[in-house]
């Protein structure tokens, strides 16, 4: 995991009730475990590490929140993400571009 810029800006839709924010920004990714286990009909055994990561990469990130106020303080968000990882590996990676495909979901009460 790593740290998160995000330009973020409300657009309010259909009144009050719902609003739009776009979020996108770059994160820092620290390799922290680099284990290949295989598993198989109960078999579960470590077999090695990938030789081809790099400790530290990047990854870009493109968000779309929707929020629905719910009543005048309490609201319910729903963010679609993207994350399209850059630099994760060394070598070796025969092309393969990996990406995240996330929904964040919550609610809020502001007081």
């Amino acid at each position: 995991s790593g740290d998160r810029i995000l330009y973020a800006n409300d657009y309010k839709l259909f009144g009050r009730k719902f609003g739009v924010d776009l979020s996108g920004g770059f994160s820092t990714l620290f390799l922290n475990t680099n284990e290949i286990y295989l598993k198989s009909d109960g078999l579960n055994m470590k077999i090695g590490s990938a030789s081809n990561l790099n400790n530290i990469h990047f990854s870009t990130n493109l968000g779309l929140g929707l929020n629905y106020s719910v009543f005048k303080n309490f609201s319910a968000r729903v963010e679609p993400t993207f994350k399209y990882q850059i630099n994760t590996f060394s070598r070796d990676s025969e092309n393969f571009k990996p990406y995240i495909i996330g929904i964040y979901s919550g609610i809020s009460y502001s007081f």
